[in-house]
Parts: C-alpha cells; structure tokens; sequence
C-alpha cells in the first residue's frame, strides 16, 4: 500500500520552459563561439584550440548547472546539487568529440562555410563553429534538462 501522507510534487516546469532555457544556453554559447574563432574575443597568447576545447565546455557546464539547479527546483522543490554537478559534468564529451571530427575533417565544416563566401575565412569559420557549438549545445542540454527534471526518490 502507498503512503500518502506525502502529498505528489506536481512538477511545474513544461516543456516549453526546458527547451526555452536549452535555446538560451545554446545561443549563449553560439555567440561565444562565433566570436571566439572569429578571432573577435581572441586572446593572442593563447592558442586557438583553447576556446573550443576548454572555454567552451567550462562556459556550457557552468551555464548547464544553473539551468538543470533551477528546473530541478521548479519540478520537485529543492535541488541535489552534487548530482547535478555530476550530470553537467558530461556534458563537455560531445562537445570536444564534435570539435575534434571538424578539426580532423574541415570539409565537413564546407556547407556552413559555402553559403558566406564572400566573408574573410576567420568569420566563416566562426560562423561554421558557432552552427556545429549551437546543435550541439541545443542537444546536450536538452538532455540534461530533462533528466534535471526527474524528482529524487526519498
């Protein structure tokens, strides 16, 4: 027989709220990297590999905690925050798989490229990166939004 001296938490977030909040992290993190390779926030000491395969990911975990801590405190009223840190924590894995296939094969980065031509290559390949960085920022973080949603069994 079930206790029902807890009353259910009717979760509030909807479908719409997680995927609004994935669209915010992922142009957030389209903007950065656009003008990370368009070498328009680009620091000179440092290599151009930094800001895809470390700057990045920390940007999208970061972002990735906020958003998963304030869904999980709007579905279930209060939030675990070590295993939110520890769902966030994978989110960099495809990310650095995406920049090392586009790295390792640059024509795959040709269809985004071919359709600004006449742009310098440095915006052109911004523009390629911030394509391939906002699906798959859009994707990783859907996930870890829906599964931010799941109440903690007590």
């Amino acid at each position: 027989m079930a206790d029902t001296s807890e009353p259910m938490i009717k979760s509030t977030v909807t479908g719409s709220i997680r995927m609004s909040l994935s669209l915010l992290v992922a142009v957030a993190l389209t903007i950065f990297i656009y003008l990370w390779d368009s070498k328009i926030i680009h620091i000179d000491t440092l290599p151009d590999w930094v800001g895809t395969i470390v700057f990045f990911p920390l940007i999208s975990v970061f972002l990735g905690y906020l958003t998963n801590c304030l869904i999980q405190y709007l579905s279930c009223k209060q939030v675990q925050w070590i295993d939110q840190l520890k769902n966030v924590a994978m989110i960099p894995i495809p990310q650095i798989l995406i920049w090392a296939i586009l790295n390792a094969f640059t024509n795959l980065r040709w269809p985004i490229e071919g359709l600004v031509q006449e742009w310098p290559a440095e915006q052109r390949a911004g523009i390629s990166s911030g394509f391939y960085g906002f699906w798959i920022a859009l994707y990783t973080q859907s996930i870890m939004n829906g599964i931010a949603q799941l109440c903690p069994e007590l």
